[in-house]
Protein backbone atom coordinates (compact mmCIF):
# COMPACT_ATOMS: atom_id res chain seq x y z
CA UNK A 1 0.00 0.00 0.00
CA UNK A 2 1.41 3.38 -0.96
CA UNK A 3 0.02 6.39 0.87
CA UNK A 4 0.55 9.97 -0.20
CA UNK A 5 2.45 12.02 2.36
CA UNK A 6 4.65 15.03 2.51
CA UNK A 7 8.39 14.47 2.37
CA UNK A 8 10.00 15.14 5.72
CA UNK A 9 13.73 15.76 5.55
CA UNK A 10 15.21 15.64 9.02
CA UNK A 11 18.63 15.16 10.44
CA UNK A 12 19.13 11.90 12.25
CA UNK A 13 21.03 11.74 15.50
CA UNK A 14 24.52 10.28 15.37
CA UNK A 15 26.63 9.28 18.32
CA UNK A 16 30.21 10.27 17.57
CA UNK A 17 33.66 10.26 19.13
CA UNK A 18 35.88 13.19 18.28
CA UNK A 19 36.98 16.59 19.46
CA UNK A 20 35.58 19.44 17.35
CA UNK A 21 38.10 21.81 18.97
CA UNK A 22 41.02 20.01 17.33
CA UNK A 23 39.15 19.71 13.99
CA UNK A 24 39.49 15.91 14.14
CA UNK A 25 37.36 13.67 12.00
CA UNK A 26 34.59 11.74 13.71
CA UNK A 27 34.21 8.08 14.51
CA UNK A 28 30.53 7.22 14.04
CA UNK A 29 29.34 4.77 16.69
CA UNK A 30 25.67 4.74 15.81
CA UNK A 31 22.79 6.71 14.35
CA UNK A 32 19.01 6.78 14.51
CA UNK A 33 16.05 8.98 13.63
CA UNK A 34 13.83 10.94 16.01
CA UNK A 35 10.34 9.35 16.13
CA UNK A 36 8.82 12.78 16.85
CA UNK A 37 10.00 13.90 13.39
CA UNK A 38 9.75 10.64 11.44
CA UNK A 39 7.05 8.11 12.27
CA UNK A 40 4.45 5.83 10.71
CA UNK A 41 1.93 8.68 10.48
CA UNK A 42 4.12 11.04 8.43
CA UNK A 43 6.35 8.60 6.54
CA UNK A 44 6.06 7.92 2.83
CA UNK A 45 4.95 4.27 2.62
CA UNK A 46 6.95 2.37 0.00
CA UNK A 47 7.83 -1.18 -0.96
CA UNK A 48 11.28 -2.64 -0.37
CA UNK A 49 11.89 -2.55 -4.13
CA UNK A 50 10.84 1.13 -4.30
CA UNK A 51 13.48 2.02 -1.72
CA UNK A 52 16.21 0.16 -3.61
CA UNK A 53 15.14 1.52 -7.01
CA UNK A 54 14.90 5.16 -5.92
CA UNK A 55 18.25 4.96 -4.10
CA UNK A 56 19.95 8.26 -3.37
CA UNK A 57 16.85 10.14 -4.49
CA UNK A 58 15.33 9.21 -1.12
CA UNK A 59 18.25 10.47 0.98
CA UNK A 60 16.92 12.44 3.94
CA UNK A 61 13.36 11.19 3.38
CA UNK A 62 11.21 9.65 6.12
CA UNK A 63 9.93 6.31 4.80
CA UNK A 64 8.14 3.19 6.02
CA UNK A 65 8.48 -0.20 4.35
CA UNK A 66 8.45 -3.91 5.13
CA UNK A 67 11.46 -6.16 5.03
CA UNK A 68 13.01 -9.12 6.78
CA UNK A 69 15.21 -8.00 9.67
CA UNK A 70 18.40 -9.99 10.23
CA UNK A 71 21.29 -8.55 12.22
CA UNK A 72 22.08 -5.04 11.01
CA UNK A 73 20.20 -5.22 7.71
CA UNK A 74 16.81 -5.64 6.07
CA UNK A 75 16.16 -8.01 3.18
CA UNK A 76 13.38 -8.55 0.67
CA UNK A 77 13.20 -12.28 1.46
CA UNK A 78 13.79 -14.20 4.70
CA UNK A 79 16.08 -16.65 2.87
CA UNK A 80 18.45 -13.78 2.03
CA UNK A 81 18.60 -12.62 5.65
CA UNK A 82 19.16 -16.17 6.91
CA UNK A 83 22.07 -16.84 4.52
CA UNK A 84 25.54 -17.14 6.08
CA UNK A 85 27.24 -13.75 6.17
CA UNK A 86 24.10 -12.04 4.89
CA UNK A 87 24.98 -8.65 6.37
CA UNK A 88 28.26 -8.37 4.45
CA UNK A 89 28.14 -10.88 1.57
CA UNK A 90 28.86 -8.97 -1.65
CA UNK A 91 26.43 -11.13 -3.62
CA UNK A 92 23.55 -9.66 -1.58
CA UNK A 93 24.45 -6.04 -2.33
CA UNK A 94 21.42 -4.57 -4.04
CA UNK A 95 19.18 -6.94 -2.05
CA UNK A 96 19.63 -5.46 1.43
CA UNK A 97 19.34 -2.17 3.26
CA UNK A 98 21.58 -1.57 6.25
CA UNK A 99 20.07 -0.34 9.48
CA UNK A 100 21.18 2.00 12.21
CA UNK A 101 19.16 2.32 15.40
CA UNK A 102 19.48 2.89 19.11
CA UNK A 103 21.39 0.06 20.77
CA UNK A 104 18.28 -1.01 22.72
CA UNK A 105 16.54 -1.60 19.37
CA UNK A 106 19.46 -3.49 17.81
CA UNK A 107 19.65 -5.75 20.89
CA UNK A 108 16.24 -7.15 19.93
CA UNK A 109 17.18 -8.22 16.41
CA UNK A 110 15.55 -11.61 15.74
CA UNK A 111 17.70 -14.76 15.66
CA UNK A 112 16.22 -15.68 12.27
CA UNK A 113 15.03 -13.17 9.67
CA UNK A 114 11.54 -11.95 10.52
CA UNK A 115 9.17 -9.52 8.78
CA UNK A 116 8.97 -6.02 10.23
CA UNK A 117 7.84 -2.62 9.09
CA UNK A 118 10.66 -0.17 9.63
CA UNK A 119 10.23 3.58 9.74
CA UNK A 120 13.18 5.92 9.44
CA UNK A 121 15.28 8.21 7.31
CA UNK A 122 17.12 6.92 4.24
CA UNK A 123 20.82 7.54 3.70
CA UNK A 124 23.79 5.97 1.90
CA UNK A 125 26.94 4.53 3.50
CA UNK A 126 29.11 6.29 0.94
CA UNK A 127 27.78 9.81 1.61
CA UNK A 128 26.12 9.87 5.04
CA UNK A 129 29.18 10.83 7.09
CA UNK A 130 31.72 12.42 4.71
CA UNK A 131 34.12 13.59 7.46
CA UNK A 132 34.08 10.33 9.40
CA UNK A 133 37.41 8.58 9.64
CA UNK A 134 35.63 5.40 10.77
CA UNK A 135 32.01 4.29 10.75
CA UNK A 136 31.02 1.37 12.95
CA UNK A 137 27.94 -0.77 12.45
CA UNK A 138 26.59 -1.78 9.06
CA UNK A 139 28.63 0.70 6.97
CA UNK A 140 31.93 -0.48 8.47
CA UNK A 141 32.08 -3.25 5.83
CA UNK A 142 29.40 -3.11 3.11
CA UNK A 143 28.17 0.00 1.37
CA UNK A 144 24.85 0.99 -0.09
CA UNK A 145 21.56 2.24 1.30
CA UNK A 146 20.82 2.54 5.01
CA UNK A 147 17.81 3.32 7.15
CA UNK A 148 18.27 5.32 10.35
CA UNK A 149 15.40 3.81 12.31
CA UNK A 150 12.80 5.79 14.22
CA UNK A 151 10.21 3.02 14.70
CA UNK A 152 10.14 -0.77 14.45
CA UNK A 153 6.76 -2.46 14.01
CA UNK A 154 6.48 -6.25 14.26
CA UNK A 155 4.61 -7.90 11.38
CA UNK A 156 1.49 -8.63 13.47
CA UNK A 157 1.24 -4.94 14.46
CA UNK A 158 2.13 -3.85 10.92
CA UNK A 159 -0.73 -5.93 9.54
CA UNK A 160 -3.17 -4.57 12.12
CA UNK A 161 -3.58 -7.88 13.97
Amino acid sequence: MVAAAAVFATTATAQTVGNPADNSEDVILGAWSDPAKCNRANAIHLTFDDVLRRGEGLNGTCVAFQGFWAGRALFKRASQGNADGSNSDRSLRGHRIGIYAREEVLEHAPQRAARYTMVGIIGQCETEWPRAMMVLGYCHYPGGPILKIAEVIASSAANGS
